[in-house]
């Protein structure tokens, strides 16, 4: 008699903590993945961040989350992980009632791009490990791995080229009507310029600084089409970087700099034009630009792009123009925009084996070692 009694509250038991799973097995119970930076640069560290939450008395004795992430993502712990298209990752854990777990997943980000932690499947079992319980969970968790900055002593001596050219361009523009105050003199200064009642105080010859009517500003035009067959995701790779290197460094200058690409993002839409701004923070919005990008428009777009610029064509501006594509077709539209009096440099990415055999001198040619790629 003893036993069936036994045997009786055993089938309860179980029966009653199935039915209670059943119905409380995801109250009150939380799970986060998200990304423990917004955004870093290829090469940088970063994390994801699991959080289990179980707000609730009823444990969790087996709780696996199932999630997927990029596979460029070069995680230090590669347990309980396969990488195939994406990397693929189940962990394990054990929740107790009232009890919040937090793990963190370090990585090393080697791609440039926009990655996204979209969302997890969750399973967990009964008391007996009888029973599996599913769930799809949505995230919107985003990373930002922006491009690698170059820092080269060729990128050095391309943008102390065109950073002299900018500031002997602002000492011919002076504002007569904008004082900035006084310094001493310099064989090169214009005798005009002297202020003699300072001179006669300090004993030694002073001159008037004044403002510029003329503020520098940079337009970087990037295309993404290489119309190459050869190595022309690095080329492509190359060239984003570029515009992000010139960018930074513009903007460190105190120089205003905008951007406009035949670019598309992730669901190919057009990316479009970035308006001109000077301060570090546009660095990051023309970083989350250029890492946004997954596709072009192609030399199609790039040509429409270049007639587009024409038309609101702004004679304050620097156009620097980044395009490994040089043909005759685009050098000619180029050729004659120089004529018109544009101001604009074209920076042009190739690799050694190919040569530019229609070389303009307002081209800067950035050659690339393909043996080193």
């Amino acid at each position: 008699m003893q036993l069936i009694i036994a045997i009786v509250i055993a089938i309860f038991i179980f029966v009653w903590q199935q039915k209670l799973y059943n119905r409380m097995w995801d109250e009150r119970l939380k799970i986060d993945i998200s990304f423990k930076d917004s955004y870093v640069n290829v090469g940088d560290n970063s994390s994801l961040i699991e959080v289990i939450n179980n707000d609730k008395y009823l444990p969790l004795p087996v709780l696996h989350v199932k999630f997927s992430t990029a596979k460029s993502f070069e995680f230090d712990n590669k347990d309980n992980a396969t990488v195939t298209d994406c990397y693929h990752r189940n962990d394990a854990f054990s929740v107790m009632g009232n009890q919040k777990l937090t793990r963190k997943l370090t990585f090393k980000a080697t791609k440039r791009g926009t990655f996204f932690i979209q969302g997890a499947t969750i399973t967990a079992k009964d008391f007996f490990m009888t029973k599996t319980f599913a769930k799809a969970m949505e995230f919107n968790n985003v990373l930002y791995v922006f491009p690698r900055k170059i820092d080269t002593p060729e990128f050095d001596a391309y943008f102390n080229t065109v950073m002299g050219e900018i500031e002997a361009k602002k000492g011919l523009l002076e504002d007569p009507y904008t004082f900035r105050g006084i310094r001493e003199y310099d064989v090169r200064d214009n005798m005009s310029k002297i202020n003699w009642k300072a001179s006669a105080r300090s004993g030694e010859l002073m001159v008037n600084q004044y403002g510029y009517s003329w503020e520098p500003k940079i337009k970087i035009v990037l295309n993404l089409d290489t119309n190459m067959m050869v190595r022309s995701e690095y080329i492509t790779e190359l060239s984003i970087e570029l515009a992000s290197s010139i960018a930074a460094e513009f903007l460190d200058n105190g120089i205003s700099v905008g951007l406009a690409s035949n670019g598309l993002d992730m669901n190919k839409q057009p990316l479009g034009e970035l308006s001109a701004g000077t301060t570090m923070e546009h660095m990051v919005t023309i970083d989350k630009y250029l890492a946004a990008i997954g596709g072009n428009t192609e030399l199609d777009g790039f040509m429409e792009l270049i007639d587009k610029l024409v038309a609101s064509y702004d004679r304050e501006s620097t156009y620097i123009i980044i395009s490994a594509y040089h043909r005759e077709d685009l050098l000619i539209k180029l050729d004659y925009l120089k004529g018109s009096g544009m101001d604009f440099h074209m920076v042009v990415p190739y690799l050694d084996f190919q040569g530019i055999d229609n070389p303009r001198e307002y081209m800067y040619q950035w050659e690339v070692e393909h043996n080193e790629i």
